[in-house]
């Protein structure tokens, strides 16, 4: 067994801690989108101002902590099996096409439909903000690995459609909680006298499967620089939790009725 390189034993202490971080936000994501805690509920726990302001930060910037933390785990996590070159560049192939697929839809309204963000995903750099391209960094390498992980001896173009189908499954799940709970997105009427859209239009899977096919089929190992991987698939991990907390929720919404 090949000795560790220098660069993987030194992110060990931070793949750990930042996973075991992870894991505690996922714990109070779960909690607030599926009970629907907002600032009203909070209200209700404590008369303590100070207290009330904290909780209100969290989960005011919690989507967009939850997916840096995702996406933080993911490349480092890369990094570490699959050396840092590769790390970097998956994550410009895959955040730059997801963003650039944002970018063509805000702009003329193809192929996602006339989409509009919001700044729940954080900061925004012209039309996108800044946490869309890391939750696609997130999805598609986690879905990647999930396949890679379930399907010995799959092959390249077996990898890139099965990554494809496991991401527009996940967005299948995902579009009502964005549009509809978080208010991630909306879409813009064709008539500006009506209200926005928080439905997408079918050409939205379209894209998701298709953008994810391609984006996944330039995602190649550099089997020179790859360093010993670790017994643990923590992408495919968050991509399975991902979908957990999505699903519940689902069952919260429809618990609440």
């Amino acid at each position: 067994m090949p000795a560790k390189s220098l660069i993987a034993r030194w992110l060990e202490p931070l793949v750990s801690g930042l996973w075991i971080f992870f894991l505690v936000w996922t714990a109070w994501i779960t909690a607030v989108w599926t009970f629907a805690i907002g600032d009203s509920v909070v209200a209700g726990w404590t008369g303590n101002r100070d207290l009330r302001a904290v909780l209100g930060w969290l989960i005011a910037s919690g989507d967009v902590a939850w997916i840096i933390l995702a996406a933080a785990n993911v490349h480092l996590w890369l990094a570490e099996t699959e050396g840092l070159r590769t790390a970097r560049r998956w994550a410009l192939i895959v955040g730059g096409g997801g963003a650039a697929l944002a970018v063509a839809s805000t702009l003329g309204g193809f192929p996602l439909g006339p989409i509009e963000y919001s700044r729940q995903l954080g900061m925004k750099f012209g039309p996108v903000p800044v946490g869309l391209p890391l939750l696609w960094f997130a999805l598609v390498i986690g879905a990647r690995q999930t396949v890679l992980r379930c399907w010995a001896g799959v092959t390249h173009g077996q990898l890139a459609v099965a990554t494809a189908a496991l991401v527009l499954l996940t967005d299948a799940q995902l579009e009502p909680v964005a549009a509809k709970v978080r208010a991630w997105w909306f879409w813009r009427p064709i008539d500006p006298s009506q209200p926005p859209q928080f439905s997408p239009p079918w050409t939205n899977y379209a894209a998701w499967f298709l953008t994810a096919l391609v984006l996944t089929y330039f995602l190649r190992e550099d089997r020179v620089a790859t360093r010993q991987r670790t017994t643990t698939p923590r992408p495919a991990m968050i991509f399975l939790l991902l979908n957990a907390v999505l699903l519940a929720t689902h069952l919260g919404r429809h618990w609440r009725g």
